[in-house]
């Protein structure tokens, strides 16, 4: 059991394997993916602020 969620045994082990279990690909996919998230929400702030000093 664990303190956060007493009534589930073992999901704090579980989640210690799943990450355990995860090859290079899948961590350089998930840094490839955290990239392109970073790089879209730059995107967007970059044009609402061109957007809000072209407006006043």
């Amino acid at each position: 059991m664990t303190a956060a969620n007493p009534g589930e045994p073992g999901k704090d082990e579980a989640l210690a394997r799943r990450a355990a279990e995860l090859t290079a690909g899948d961590r350089r996919h998930d840094r490839r993916l955290f990239w392109w998230e970073l790089l879209a929400v730059l995107v967007v702030a970059a044009l609402l602020t061109a957007r809000a000093l072209w407006l006043t």
